[in-house]
């Protein structure tokens, strides 16, 4: 099987401040000449793979063909690197630390206390700026970014996280508004029993504390019942997103619900139930008792102050509602158009997964090119199979890497200048099996092997960059930094622009060189099919292990579900914004059904007079519906500037992640569909409103 492994330096562990939970950490004995291999594995690799043994320490394991000891085994909550599940010391060859044309380490570090990041920072551009100077061929143009580590595991989520956060305070708001309608209608259903109180001597303050504590009660009972709700929503949220994005999140395989999120859901309720009776209890305790003890003290609870706070919280739930709406749709339709990006290749119909051949076993090229050459022929013969390939990476597996260029007839490069390219290695069927067109020129063939003469492939892109105003096929391109051996290719064709992620809203420059001239042991490989590709995983793997037993293909997957898997966290949160857009709706009906209900059964006696005078049914119905309908339209002018603020905030905070447009089309749309449900919410009430019999009415009051 394939694992994902770190190489560390001797003091990783102790930076952290993380001890083994089985035996130790790697130490500076480990880095010795003639010492032996040793590995510190993940609690997840020791459950999954080893059974749990806590007599693993000491025993032998394979990894890349090559023998190491276990050493240690983790605690289940380290997950740095996010994904790993193996530690192997970094032992670099001499060659290796001499190299400065590779720039591939991440650096970790502990700041001394009272340092701040902002000083690291300006100290190591210093540093950075120093080896520009000094080394100009490998350093000039690179510099240091220093951030929190942290805010390094949780770049690209954050944003996520952030706005579900948002769009769930402004549910809960809903919420707090709803209730706070129905605390001040059951308020003032209870009229004579808190007048009574207050006649037999309960000051105002006690009569308001105990609709607080009522409300309080209820908010944290709601609580409690939403931990279960939360336990089931998140074990089905684990379930429907993809293995690698769960392992690879931070925290996401972790997840739990534990003391602190109980705690901070708890006190979310206390706090609500506060917001939402807070009014009522006031309302309640200034009550006229005199009034309210008057027999047939009609509409002693129904003043205008608490008909303008309802009308207000009406007003407040459209307005929110339709800033949420708005922020939903906006984060629907970017999804939308990032998924309908087009890519410059066809990802339908492709089978993909990875290979990574050891080392230890595959020592020189030829051994590389041989063990490729008989998988692809194995590939192609299976039925159903159109072409297949390998290459470095494919678009949308974030592996892909660069390299500097220079073209025939360009001047070198200025100190700080970053001539840089997408850099893919492949086989000759690769543009037919992703269906990227020829431009100019021609495709790989089967003669450019080794022996041949080195040629190169570029896109359209890199093509204008070096050469805008001639014909590029037959000229040379070389790799590498300035004077770097590698030799001169030649350009033998142009092909279209290929997008490496569905994030890039620019096409990267891309140079192509033949599979067969530099062979490279890990690597993607690609199938193009006439049927469904899932149907042929269990064939693909078979094809490797026929020309290696102990060959694993992992990752096995469609090039669509690759591609999709990778948008998952957009179309989740989109997803999880549209739910709350739709409870946000839900509530601003519900709202505006109360207010209106209530207002109705209220307005009982006056709509009996008004039609015992000669009022007709219709106007009744105007009356009811005129009022919601009116309350309405000036939430949802409140609403649309505070919905533009926050498109311009979401634009601010996807920036380079998603395009989010202000589209005055889904503004329409969606406040043409809140003022609907607030027509249909108050058409209810509004039919009370004609139904009522006026000699009923007169009679009861």
């Amino acid at each position: 099987e394939r694992v994902e492994g770190v190489q560390v330096t001797p003091n990783f562990f102790a930076l952290l401040g993380i001890a083994p939970q089985l035996g130790r950490a790697i130490a500076a004995g480990d880095f010795e000449p003639a010492r032996t291999s040793v590995v510190v594995l993940s609690y997840r690799f020791w459950q999954r793979h080893l059974g749990a043994d806590r007599n693993v320490v000491g025993r032998n394991l394979l990894l890349n063909g090559a023998k190491f000891t276990v050493i240690g085994v983790m605690p289940a909550e380290f997950d740095y690197p996010v994904g790993a599940e193996a530690w192997a010391p970094l032992d670099l060859t001499v060659a290796q630390r001499a190299n400065r044309t590779d720039h591939y380490l991440q650096v970790i570090g502990r700041l001394r206390l009272g340092v701040s990041s902002s000083r690291a920072q300006a100290d190591l551009n210093s540093i950075a700026a120093r080896l520009g100077q000094e080394y100009p061929a490998s350093n000039a143009g690179h510099g240091v970014r220093v951030m929190g580590l942290v805010d390094d595991v949780t770049e690209g989520s954050e944003q996520f996280l952030l706005t579900l956060m948002g769009a769930a305070a402004f549910v809960l708001l809903l919420a707090c508004a709803n209730v706070t309608n129905l605390q001040l209608a059951r308020a003032t259903a209870r009229q004579k029993e808190i007048a009574l109180r207050i006649a037999l001597g309960a000051g105002c303050w006690r009569i308001a504390g105990q609709l607080l504590v009522e409300g309080v009660m209820v908010a944290g009972l709601g609580a409690l019942f939403s931990l279960l709700l939360s336990s089931w929503g998140l074990a089905l949220i684990q379930r429907s997103l993809p293995a690698f994005i769960v392992q690879h999140i931070p925290g996401l395989k972790h997840e739990q619900i534990d003391s602190r999120v109980l705690a901070f859901t708890l006190a979310v309720g206390v706090l609500s139930g506060i917001l939402a009776a807070l009014a009522p209890a006031l309302q309640a305790g200034r009550a006229d008792v005199n009034d309210v003890l008057k027999e047939g003290g009609r509409g002693a609870g129904s003043g205008p102050a608490r008909s303008r706070l309802r009308g207000l919280l009406v007003v407040s739930e459209v307005t929110l509602a339709l800033v949420l709406l708005v922020g939903a749709g906006l984060m629907v339709k970017a999804f939308q158009t990032l998924a309908a990006r087009d890519m410059g290749f066809d990802r339908n119909y492709v089978l993909t997964f990875h290979v990574a051949l050891a080392e230890s076993k595959y020592q020189d090229k030829a051994s590389v090119r041989e063990f490729y050459d008989r998988v692809l022929v194995n590939l192609q013969a299976l039925p159903g199979v159109q072409s297949a390939t390998a290459a470095a990476s494919l678009p949308g597996s974030w592996s892909w890497t660069s390299t500097y260029y220079r073209g025939e007839d360009q001047p070198p490069a200025a100190p700080g200048e970053m001539r840089v390219a997408i850099s893919q290695v492949v086989t000759p069927d690769f543009f037919r099996t992703l269906r990227v067109p020829l431009v100019s020129g021609r495709f790989f063939t089967q003669e450019d092997g080794p022996d041949a003469p080195p040629v190169a492939l570029i896109s359209q892109s890199l093509a204008r960059r070096i050469w805008p105003d001639h014909d590029p096929v037959g000229k040379r391109i070389r790799f590498g930094t300035e004077g770097s051996k590698d030799p001169w290719c030649t350009v033998v064709g142009v092909v279209g622009d290929v997008r490496q992620s569905t994030f890039s809203r620019e096409v990267s420059p891309t140079a192509y060189v033949p599979f067969a001239q530099v062979p490279i042991g890990s690597s993607t490989v690609a199938l193009r099919t006439s049927g469904d590709p899932v149907a042929l995983a269990a064939a693909a793997r078979a094809a490797v292990r026929s020309v290696d037993p102990d060959q694993p293909a992992y990752d096995v997957r469609t090039l669509d579900q690759v591609l999709s898997d990778n948008e998952s966290g957009v179309s989740s949160s989109a997803g999880m914004m549209m739910a709350f857009a739709a409870i946000a709706l839900v509530l601003a009906g519900a709202g505006i059904f109360a207010v209106m209900a209530y207002a109705v059964r209220q307005r009982t006696h006056e709509i009996g007079v008004r039609m015992a005078l000669g009022a007709r049914r219709a106007d009744m119905f105007s009356l009811v519906l005129g009022r919601a309908l009116k309350l309405s339209l000036i939430g949802l002018a409140i609403g649309i500037p505070c919905a533009l603020a926050l498109a311009r905030a979401l634009s601010s905070v996807f920036s380079g992640m998603l395009t989010i447009n202000i589209n005055v089309g889904v503004f329409a749309a969606l406040a043409a569909s809140l003022a609907l449900v607030a027509v249909l919410a108050a058409y209810i009430p509004a039919r009370w409103a004609t139904a009522v019999d006026p000699m009923i009415a007169l009679r009861h009051e």
